[in-house]
């Protein structure tokens, strides 16, 4: 083993409160050789972001901490001065966190940002700095890296937002980099470029790495070894690929087991939750019925949107069938969440109209009728923004059941209790207010909520994507069967492509806001594929190596004439820029919008 970069033995932490000491970590020792991956792995509470807030000193003052050695580089992290400190943060310790447009200062610009880093630890010029921030961006892979310098966070993607913080990360070659969760809110394409940017840093710099997430596909990927840590302690340790193709530890088994997989579906079976450690066997949702008896729930005719000069959506034209499940993938930025939000009647479209059950609706919530209102609802990636945090949650329950389904107090106080029994919550649930749960059970009151006034219609934008993958399992298994029971419809977006291709019966791909490829779940993961279809495939393979691909703004890089995907596509000839494709019937009811149809069926 190369030597140590980083040396925990024996680490614990505890946290001070009104009801006394809680441990949160017991015991933990790593280490991290130079040029090295580790993989810090486990569910939400199990400790793994305490051990990296004490690695870099960052810990509350109500925090305790004990260790037989916390080192890095040889010299004891605990005894620092706080000037040592700072010295060593940001030069030879960084860190990369989950949120990346919290990370980053809305007041100031892209490059004054990398460039503050560079001017404190560094005697240079302001123009030096500049130009070093322009080579660093080039470093993350990001196009016309002279424009970002001059652009706001509130400009870029996330995907850019999180490329910039890798760039002030690395701004002075660090020995050590901490990535606490880093791609959880970034789609397929985007994550693969960050898997490649961690491995040029490893190959070229000989940084090591300490990445935390509970994305054991993203561990696999890109670590050397692995930890998992469950209630404050390392149950399984190894080399990456030992622990995760034979796993010992029966709570290592049950993570991996309800990580749904490429080919498995919920025709298939449940997926694990914790407590056991094999996915289920009974088909959770039957066959859907032929076509010809299903009712269209949603169907949106020729949608186009625009925030100003930016063209977001693009004559988008999709239908969902009662009790279906339609997936929605696709980029940041393709335009996935503003078609939620106009099918909720949240955002009004420039052009087109949401039909409900064959009638058009008005563009606006406020001005649809209430059986309308009720019968589309929305679940939000974030169940932090849709729970008031100062109300109960039993509170939070009855108001649509009061406003939407009409019942009385005493009637809405029951079925409360119902309500948070068909979502898996205890009835004290109904007692606690949002804070006091964890962040799975916040979204099974947040899908209670939205289930309240028996829609027909769920919105369902990002469900899971902030969850641990246990907490997932549960989350999706509750929806398939609360769809099974009631024949809800769902339009489910989502950036992970092994999630959309458990749940949707059918899936569209959106690529800047046009839908460029549809068909039922089997046909897009079996293919043929739109040549952008292939890209998000290839990026959520576990086999595929990472991909590499230059970051560009959106503003910048899109045409009004012409394939969209023209820029990207190896396929491209010079026609594809002159005319933007129809969408072509490749076999039943497979469509893929592009001028090389011929091509794509040949390979």
């Amino acid at each position: 083993m190369s030597p140590s970069v980083l040396n925990v033995e024996k680490l614990s932490i505890a946290y001070g409160g009104k009801r006394g000491w809680q441990s949160a970590v017991n015991g933990v020792s790593l280490a991290i050789g130079q040029g090295e991956a580790l993989g810090l792995v486990g569910e939400s509470g199990s400790g793994k972001s305490s051990v990296a807030l004490a690695i870099l000193r960052y810990l509350p003052g109500n925090a305790r901490v004990a260790a037989s050695a916390l080192e890095f580089q040889g010299r004891e992290i605990g005894t620092l001065s706080g000037e040592e400190l700072r010295g060593l943060r940001g030069d030879r310790i960084a860190a990369v966190y989950q949120h990346p447009g919290a990370a980053l200062s809305p007041a100031m610009t892209i490059g004054r940002q990398i460039g503050e880093t560079i001017m404190r630890h560094r005697p240079v010029r302001h123009e030096e700095a500049r130009w070093r921030s322009a080579e660093l961006l080039k470093r993350v892979r990001v196009a016309n890296p002279e424009r970002v310098l001059d652009l706001y966070p509130h400009e870029l993607s996330g995907g850019m937002q999180q490329r910039a913080n890798i760039a002030i990360a690395i701004a002075l070659d660090p020995a050590l980099l901490v990535l606490d969760e880093p791609t959880t809110a970034l789609d397929a394409s985007v994550q693969s470029e960050v898997i490649a940017i961690l491995d040029d840093l490893r190959r070229e710099h000989k940084t090591s790495i300490l990445l935390i997430s509970h994305d054991i596909n993203l561990i696999r990927r890109s670590c050397d070894r692995v930890a998992v840590m469950q209630s404050g302690a390392v149950v399984e340790s190894g080399g990456a690929e030992d622990v995760f193709e034979n796993p010992s530890h029966a709570y290592t088994k049950a993570l991996i087991a309800s990580i749904p997989a490429l080919n498995f579906t919920k025709r298939n079976g449940r997926l694990a939750e914790i407590g056991t450690t094999v996915r289920g066997r009974t088909v959770a949702i039957p066959a859907p019925a032929a076509p010809t008896d299903r009712q269209v729930a949603i169907a949106c005719k020729n949608i186009s949107h625009s925030f100003g000069d930016q063209a977001v959506l693009h004559k988008v034209d999709l239908s969902i069938e009662q009790g279906e499940t339609f997936g929605l993938i696709g980029e940041s930025g393709s335009g996935k969440s503003t078609l939620a939000r106009i099918v909720t009647g949240l955002q009004t479209p420039t052009e087109g109209s949401v039909e409900l059950f064959g009638r058009t609706v008005a563009p606006r919530v406020e001005r649809r009728v209430p059986g309308e209102r009720r019968d589309v609802q929305m679940v939000f990636q974030s169940p932090d923004r849709t729970l008031n945090p100062r109300h109960r949650i039993g509170r939070i329950i009855s108001r649509p059941l009061r406003r939407l389904a009409g019942l009385g107090r005493s009637q809405a106080r029951n079925r409360v209790a119902e309500l948070l029994r068909s979502v898996r919550l205890a009835d004290t649930t109904a007692e606690q207010k949002p804070r006091s749960l964890s962040g799975g059970q916040r979204q099974r009151a947040a899908i209670a909520r939205a289930f309240a006034g028996a829609p027909k219609v769920v919105v369902l934008d990002e469900p899971t994507s902030a969850l641990d993958v246990s907490v997932q399992a549960t989350v999706l298994n509750l929806l398939n069967d609360l769809q099974r029971d009631r024949n809800t419809t769902y339009l489910f977006i989502s950036h992970d492509l092994r999630v959309v291709r458990y749940m949707a019966d059918r899936i569209g791909v959106l690529y800047r806001g046009r839908l460029v490829e549809t068909g039922t779940s089997e046909q897009v993961f079996r293919g043929p594929n739109h040549p952008y279809t292939k890209l998000l495939l290839a990026a959520s393979s576990d086999e595929a190596p990472a991909v590499s691909v230059q970051a560009e703004i959106a503003a910048e890089t899109t045409s009004n004439s012409g394939c969209a995907f023209a820029g990207r596509c190896p396929l491209a000839q010079p026609g594809c820029r002159e005319a933007e494709p129809s969408a072509a019937d490749v076999g039943d009811g497979h469509l893929i919008a592009c001028r090389r149809t011929d091509a794509l069926l040949a390979s």
